[in-house]
């Protein structure tokens, strides 16, 4: 099983001091957990991986932390980085955190509370380029009115994959929903099912039932469970794991091992191998 949307938070502030940024609570403060902490929960609950995805509400550009912690676990960890996408240097700077950090994605955190982002703009498009060149993975985290721009970043990057944090927030909004559904034509996009989404089927048709519908629009193949721990820290790290489970419970073995495990390896070449124990 792979955890496919995490974030961390060091102890340690003198050395990887917090940078927040004004976004959704202060998650970092609340209920922060390590990678040491994560790891263990991990091997309390079966959950062999994770995606450690830059917390840019707790260090917004400083990947630093989520760097450092997926080298030094490498065979638990891959990490994305974020930066600020509109800076004159984007480009030498994500070569920095690939190439010298060993970060192997980069998350473009185009969230706009109000109208557009730069997300589909050609301040991108060099972003991409790099990414592709290096085989880095690209996760987008936007809101439903923005899936506009979506469409028109999938229409130019066809080849190129690309995960969807927590569905885009928009599985409890009708319309939103359907348009969301509406690009599942595109097959470089891919969902990540988080806790978010999965606490909101919970007060509908079901988590199961939402990952049906999921399933027959996008595909096994295009879907991962991500627990959003520690951003999430509600509850406990297993009832986040056994909430994910039973989301996928079931389905063929084959559609539960893509959502839980194999969509995540086959984007992230460093997740391959799991580690044995």
């Amino acid at each position: 099983m792979i955890d496919c949307h995490t974030h961390v938070v060091s102890p340690d502030h003198a050395r990887y001091p917090l940078e927040p940024r004004d976004l959704s609570g202060e998650w970092y403060r609340e209920g922060p957990a390590s990678a040491e902490v994560l790891a263990e929960a991990m091997d309390a609950n079966g959950v062999a991986q994770a995606i450690l995805v830059q917390g840019v509400g707790a260090y917004t550009w400083k990947n630093d932390y989520a760097a450092d912690a997926a080298r030094a676990h490498a065979d638990r960890f891959v990490s994305a980085c974020a930066i600020d996408a509109e800076a004159e240097d984007a480009p030498d700077t994500l070569a920095y955190w690939l190439d010298e950090r060993g970060m192997q994605g980069v998350r473009l955190f185009a969230l706009s509370r109000e109208g557009e982002s730069w997300l589909a703009t050609p301040k991108t498009t060099p972003l991409f380029e790099m990414a592709r060149a290096r085989g880095a993975h690209v996760i987008v985290t936007l809101l439903p009115h923005q899936l506009p721009e979506l469409e028109r970043l999938l229409e130019r990057e066809p080849q190129t994959p690309i995960s969807l944090d927590h569905c885009a927030f928009a599985l409890g909004d009708a319309e939103a929903r359907e348009a969301l559904f509406a690009l599942a034509r595109f097959d470089a996009l891919h969902l990540k099912i988080s806790t978010h989404n999965l606490d909101e089927a919970e007060q509908g048709p079901g988590v199961g039932a939402l990952v049906r519908e999921l399933i027959d629009r996008f595909g096994a193949e295009r879907l991962m469970w991500g627990s959003d721990f520690c951003q999430t820290h509600d509850r406990p790290y297993a009832a986040l794991v056994d909430l994910g489970r039973r989301a996928f419970e079931s389905l063929p073995g084959d559609q539960a091992e893509a959502c839980l495990s194999g969509t995540a390896r086959r984007l992230w070449p460093g997740l391959a191998s799991p580690p044995t124990r």
